[in-house]
């Protein structure tokens, strides 16, 4: 496992994203694509472990396929129901390139979720980002994953009284959820309240600079690996 340094982390995703947004054509995406499956690769992330956890946005990914190809005319006609020409290669390589850029950009958010949270808050930090948002992002991590198990536990509660969430109409599921979401959204802020009063008490924001024990320091590998992303990076858009 390659380690290296929470900046050097930022900074591939930062311009691997922007990449994806950039790129159109289908050949430099599929490259992108292997590009970040390889940087996962030698920071043994796991890449079967992450589809699984996404498999149920998979099923969004094909709607937003589907709705692509619906709307984007131009092409060799494939699917046809009467004169309405549903399915065209325009809308398909369409779809096909959300797809791409959407598996880009969760791949190499893995980059990121794969570092802790503080390596995260160092690195922003060191950055000269402002102190309060690393901070703010330091929060957001802690808190997401609270808001899903308030959620969670809440619906667990639902289905402990007797009530089948899978026979529940649409309409009915859909307000249940709102209902479940909301007391979970409060005790989240409460939470972050009570957060902010000790910082406040612990003197945060008093002096214009904050210490830190732990000091980052790049090293060889980081320039290595930001050179070899950039220059892969010129190399694909070259290419197409």
């Amino acid at each position: 496992m390659i380690s290296l340094d929470p900046r050097t982390r930022i900074f591939i995703v930062l311009i691997i994203s922007s990449a994806a947004i950039i790129f159109k054509d289908l050949k430099a995406l599929m490259l992108l694509l292997l590009l970040t499956l390889l940087l996962c690769k030698l920071l043994s992330i796991s890449l079967s472990g992450t589809v699984r956890k996404l498999r149920k946005l998979w099923y969004f990914f094909i709607l937003l396929t589907l709705i692509q190809s619906f709307f984007t005319h131009g092409g060799d006609t494939l699917l046809a129901l009467g004169g309405l020409r549903i399915l065209t290669t325009a809308g398909l390589e369409a779809g096909i390139s959300i797809i791409l850029r959407m598996s880009i950009i969760v791949y190499s958010a893995m980059i990121i979720a794969s570092s802790s949270s503080m390596d995260i808050v160092y690195g922003l930090t060191a950055m000269k980002l402002p102190q309060e948002i690393g901070f703010m992002v330091l929060l957001a991590i802690k808190f997401l994953p609270l808001i899903r198990e308030e959620f969670f536990d809440s619906i667990t509660a639902v289905q402990l009284s007797g009530i089948d969430l899978k026979k529940i109409p649409l309409g009915k599921k859909l307000s249940l959820y709102t209902y479940i979401l909301t007391p979970s959204v409060i005790k989240a802020l409460n939470r972050a309240r009570y957060i902010s009063l000790s910082m406040e008490c612990r003197g945060f924001r008093t002096y214009p600079a904050r210490t830190f024990y732990r000091r980052l320091k790049m090293k060889a590998a980081d320039y290595f690996t930001i050179l070899a992303a950039l220059a892969s990076i010129i190399a694909i858009f070259s290419l197409n």
